[in-house]
């Protein structure tokens, strides 16, 4: 066997066929090829080889014959203990349209077939990344206790009546493209919290001031990229008249409205207000973990250089297309028109996934590198514990659930490692 090397992570391999090899080839090809035909004056399957060779000639073995010199030569790409812990994907057969496939003579076939990438990687010790901003507010907790409040608040009618930002407003409209209504731009008492931002822009803006009572023509220009194409970008006329202006009171943040929430050990508003610092303190650190997490690894798969394999791209490629199906299948409605509420065409589409594919093949290598190259694989006893394996029960675990243990804790210990050691900027 005598391998070569080709571009994008391929390698061919090939072999010599030596004329004795081919001829028990042949004598394979013969055994399966006289069970499928009838010859007059043999029973089935029982005619003689030169009888076999006289109606339909050799040339009619040599396909059987191939695959199988070829499924042999493929067992000995296997007996390479270096080279089979590199193959991904599948083989492919190749002749040299040169070369002369006969009874009685030697000939060579190659088989081609993707590795993994060899690659140098790039720096990921020190990789500089801005330092988690973990400050709570005293907004940040107003905010998150208003959040509480809010489902029980009441709205009651504004004294002065007239639209400030924030309150809640019941009026008709009615909407003109050149002078003429269109289809979906009426509507009658509609409520909307002015401000926001659910309506057109400048639409709720022009609203601020307006009374109890008062109609106004507000103007506005459709956004290009509005769901409607007859109406992006067109400017538009909305008659609006107001009915009611109304503010949002929030209940009272006393005790009994605590303890009414059933948050265990929070039975006071100084508690509430410390349990919530606590809350956002802890989502904060998560987030900002993710952040910097997220803002390592891209800056290292930056700087990689990789000639991915075809076969390692297209596997996830072809994930992630069958996941974007079944999602249609499941809403029901076909694949063009699920993508086309996306905002993509089937063009657009499969440069983004094979994209994303591709990414996601490098971060696969390179943290599968960084494993290797910092012994971060878990231990034993970890994936035990991770499995729920102990000596009392000797749990069983498909290999899908070791893989899948694996895989979370391997990159639970990149990732501390990574941010261990990173480069922290203010």
């Amino acid at each position: 066997m005598i391998t070569e090397k080709l571009e994008h992570s391929r390698v061919k391999a090939t072999f010599d066929v030596t004329k004795d090899e081919f001829e028990t080839a042949l004598d394979y090809s013969f055994k399966k090829n006289v069970e499928k035909v009838t010859i007059k004056g043999f029973r089935k399957g029982k005619a003689p080889r030169d009888i076999f060779e006289k109606l339909y000639g050799v040339e009619a073995l040599y396909e059987d014959a191939l695959d199988y010199v070829l499924n042999n030569k493929l067992m000995e790409i296997y007996k390479d203990e270096t080279l089979k812990n590199e193959v991904v994907g599948g083989f492919v057969p190749e002749i040299d349209k040169d070369e002369k496939i006969e009874r009685g003579h030697d000939f060579k076939v190659s088989i081609i077939f993707d590795v993994r990438p060899e690659f140098n990687l790039p720096q990921y010790k020190g990789v500089e990344v801005k330092e988690a901003d973990t400050t709570v507010s005293q907004e940040d907790i107003d905010n998150a206790i208003n959040n509480l409040l809010k489902p029980k608040a009441k709205k009651e009618p504004k004294e002065d009546k007239t639209i400030a930002l924030g309150d809640y407003a019941k009026f008709d409209f009615k909407g003109f493209v050149n002078d003429e209504a269109f289809e979906g731009g009426e509507a009658k008492d509609y409520e909307l919290k002015i401000g926001s931002n659910q309506f057109i822009p400048g639409f709720e803006a022009q609203m601020v001031g307006m009374k109890e009572g008062e109609t106004k023509d507000i103007n506005v220009t459709f956004p290009e990229n509005y769901g409607a194409e007859n109406l992006a970008g067109k400017p538009a006329k909305f008659e609006v008249t107001v009915h009611q202006v109304l503010v949002e009171i929030l209940p009272e943040l006393n005790d009994d409205f605590v303890k009414s929430l059933n948050i265990k050990d929070v039975n006071t508003k100084d508690e509430l207000v410390a349990y919530e610092e606590k809350e956002l303190k802890a989502r904060k650190e998560t987030a900002e973990k993710d952040r910097q997490t997220n803002e390592i690894i891209n800056k290292i798969l930056d700087n990689t250089v990789i000639d991915m394999p075809a076969s390692m791209i297209n596997s996830r490629v072809d994930a992630m297309r069958k996941q974007y199906e079944n999602q249609a299948k499941m809403y029901n409605i076909p694949f063009d028109t699920f993508l086309s509420l996306m905002g993509l065409d089937k063009e657009k589409f499969e440069t983004e996934t094979y994209e994303h594919g591709k990414r996601n093949a490098i971060f696969s290598e390179v943290m599968s590198r960084i494993i290797e190259e910092e012994k971060l694989a878990p231990s034993e006893e970890e994936l035990k514990e991770a499995l729920g394996i102990t000596e009392e029960n000797k749990k069983k675990v498909t290999p899908e659930e070791y893989d899948s243990a694996f895989s979370r804790l391997a990159y639970d210990h990149v990732v501390k490692f990574l941010l261990d050691n990173a480069t922290y900027t203010k």
